[in-house]
């Protein structure tokens, strides 16, 4: 067997140019926010750290995260994002420590729309676009997501605003 054996494979497709979109938000953030009253109940104060970095290859986009909501016990998982060009969506899969994997419950699409990206799942969470498309970087460096999640009449509400500052590069 020749030593090329292991070498990578050239005739692999690039990494979609449609994630360039996501490479501002590489590194780590924080966000000490509130959540709104919801169907879940009143509001209450929401910590996240957050970590984004690119899998070997370029191919996929994963993070991590612990989130703590009010008293509860942390929330602990790690994102896949990717992009599926023939649709034209972002889909990220997710794994956490809040119960086991199902389609429904695990799952986002996201689109671009003018000037956002929307993913929808078992919440709603909205990124602003710059005027290259990426996301955007506001003035002070933060990044800004706005979340909904679905009332009673399945109708998508207000949730939480997160503004993540970055920790690390």
């Amino acid at each position: 067997m020749a030593a090329d054996d292991d070498a990578p494979q050239t005739d692999a497709p690039r990494p979609s140019p449609e994630f360039q979109r996501l490479a501002p938000l590489l590194g780590t953030w924080r966000a000490d926010d509130h959540t709104q009253d919801s169907i879940l109940g009143p509001g209450v104060p929401v910590t996240s750290n957050e970590s984004f970095s690119w899998l070997d290859g370029g191919y996929f986009l994963v993070s991590t995260y612990e989130t703590v909501f009010g008293d509860e016990p942390a929330q602990r998982g790690v994102n896949y994002w990717g992009y599926d060009d023939e649709a034209k969506r972002f889909r990220i899969i997710f794994f956490s420590n809040n119960g086991p994997f199902t389609e429904e419950g695990n799952r986002y699409e996201g689109v671009v729309s003018g000037d956002t990206l929307t993913f929808e799942g078992p919440a709603r969470f909205q990124y602003v676009l710059d005027a290259d498309g990426r996301l955007k970087t506001n003035a002070d460096g933060t990044i800004s997501v706005d979340w909904w999640l679905r009332d009673e009449n399945d109708e998508w509400q207000p949730w939480m605003n997160n503004i993540f500052t970055r920790v690390h590069e």
